[in-house]
C-alpha cells in the first residue's frame, strides 16, 4: 500500500475508534447483534462486547436470529445461554445504540429486511467488523480487515478504552481468536493477533479449554456426519477443486442437523493438490448455504456474486436454489476463477 494512503487509513480507523469507544462509555441500553449462522467468532465477540457494556453500568442484550442452531461445542461458550432471538418484540427494546459486530451485511443477520430496519430505526448503529466485505451500513463504522477476527477488533478496542477483560470475556475472545484463525494458522494472524492471545491468556483465556474444544470438539453424532461428508467429497478441474455436499438424506443417515457440520471447509482445504475448496449445505428445499476456502484465489468475488461475502480466502453465501442447481452454478464461477 502507497504510503500516504497508509497513513490516511490509520488515521481514519484511528479517529473511528475513538467514536466507538465513546460510544461504549456513553450507551446507556443497548442491543448486541451478530449474524446468523453463528461461528466462534461471531458469539465470542458479542458475549464479550455484552459484558463489557454491563461492567461499565449499561444494559445489553445479545441476539442473533435463531440462537436455537447454536450446536456444540460452540453451546461451550461462558454465558451462551443469555443469547435471545432477534424478534419484533426485541426490536421494539429502548435502546439508545445497537451494535452489530461480524456481521459485512444487514442481511447477514438473517432476519427480515423490515425487522432490520425496525432495530436500525432512530438508533446509534455501531458496526464492528473484520471483513473486507463489510458495506459499512452502521452510523458508525470500525472495520479493521487487516486483523484475524472480530474478537481481535474488539480486544484493541478495549485496550484503547482502558476496559479490562474479565475471565469470561478473556474465554469468549480467545475462543473467537481461535475459531477464525484455524489455531492461528491462517495468513491474516499477525503479531497483532498473537500479542491479544497472549493478553487474553494472562486474563484467563486459555486456549487449550473452551476455545480448543470449539475449535476441534464435537459430539459423535456430529463426528458421524463429518466423516459422512468427507465420505462424499468430488473434485472438479483436475482436482484443483474440491467440494462435498451436507444434503438432508446425507443427515437423516446420521440422525444429525447440518448445523453440526462445522470444520468441514477446512478439512477439505487440507487436501493435496486443492486450491479451492466448496461445501454445500442444504438448508431448505430451494435454499443452499455455501462455505469456501482457497489456498491462494480470492473466492470472496464469488462469494459476493451469490449474496455473500467474507475474506479473500475465506468466504460463505446463501442461495435459493435448490443445493443441486446452486452447487452447479457455484462450481462453475470457481472454474472460471482459476482458469483467470
Amino acid at each position: 500500500m502507497n504510503k500516504s494512503l497508509r497513513i490516511t487509513r490509520d488515521s481514519t480507523l484511528t479517529a473511528t475508534r475513538r467514536l466507538v469507544i465513546d460510544a461504549i462509555w456513553r450507551t446507556q441500553h443497548a442491543l448486541v447483534l451478530s449474524h446468523r449462522d453463528p461461528d466462534a467468532d461471531s458469539l465470542g465477540s458479542a458475549l464479550a462486547l455484552g459484558e463489557a457494556l454491563e461492567n461499565r453500568g449499561a444494559q445489553a442484550t445479545v441476539a442473533i436470529d435463531s440462537p436455537e442452531l447454536i450446536a456444540p461445542p460452540l453451546d461451550e461458550l461462558l454465558d451462551v445461554n443469555r443469547v435471545l432471538p432477534l424478534t419484533a418484540e426485541l426490536a421494539d427494546g429502548q435502546y439508545d445504540t445497537v451494535f452489530v459486530v461480524d456481521t459485512a451485511s444487514p442481511a447477514l443477520l438473517g432476519a427480515e429486511s423490515s425487522l432490520c430496519e425496525a432495530v436500525f430505526r432512530d438508533r446509534t448503529v455501531v458496526n464492528v467488523d473484520h471483513h473486507a466485505s463489510n458495506r459499512r451500513y452502521g452510523t458508525i463504522n470500525y472495520v479493521e480487515d487487516i486483523a484475524a477476527a472480530t474478537a481481535e477488533v474488539l480486544w484493541v478496542l478495549f485496550s484503547d478504552a482502558g476496559i479490562s477483560c474479565t475471565e469470561k470475556m478473556a474465554v469468549n475472545l480467545q475462543t473467537g481468536l481461535v475459531g477464525d484463525t484455524i489455531g492461528f494458522q491462517i495468513a491474516d494472524t499477525s503479531a497483532r493477533t498473537l500479542r491479544a492471545a497472549a493478553s487474553l491468556m494472562e486474563s484467563g483465556g486459555l486456549t487449550h479449554k473452551t476455545p480448543r474444544r470449539v475449535l476441534n470438539a464435537r459430539t459423535i453424532i456430529a463426528a458421524r456426519l463429518y466423516g459422512a461428508a468427507l465420505a462424499e467429497v468430488q473434485s472438479t478441474a483436475d482436482g484443483r477443486i474440491v467440494w462435498t455436499s451436507v444434503t438432508h438424506d446425507l443427515v437423516a443417515t446420521v440422525n444429525a442437523r447440518v448445523e453440526y457440520s462445522h470444520g468441514l471447509p477446512n478439512a477439505l482445504q487440507e487436501i493435496v493438490g486443492a486450491e479451492i475448496a466448496a461445501v454445500f449445505y442444504e438448508i431448505g428445499a430451494s435454499a443452499t448455504r455455501g462455505s469456501l476456502r482457497s489456498t491462494s484465489y480470492a473466492i470472496n468475488g464469488v462469494a459476493e456474486r451469490f449474496g455473500g461475502g467474507g475474506h479473500q480466502l475465506a468466504a460463505g453465501f446463501t442461495i435459493d436454489q435448490p443445493i443441486a442447481t446452486a452447487r452447479r452454478v457455484v462450481l462453475d464461477q470457481l472454474e472460471k476463477l482459476l482458469d483467470g
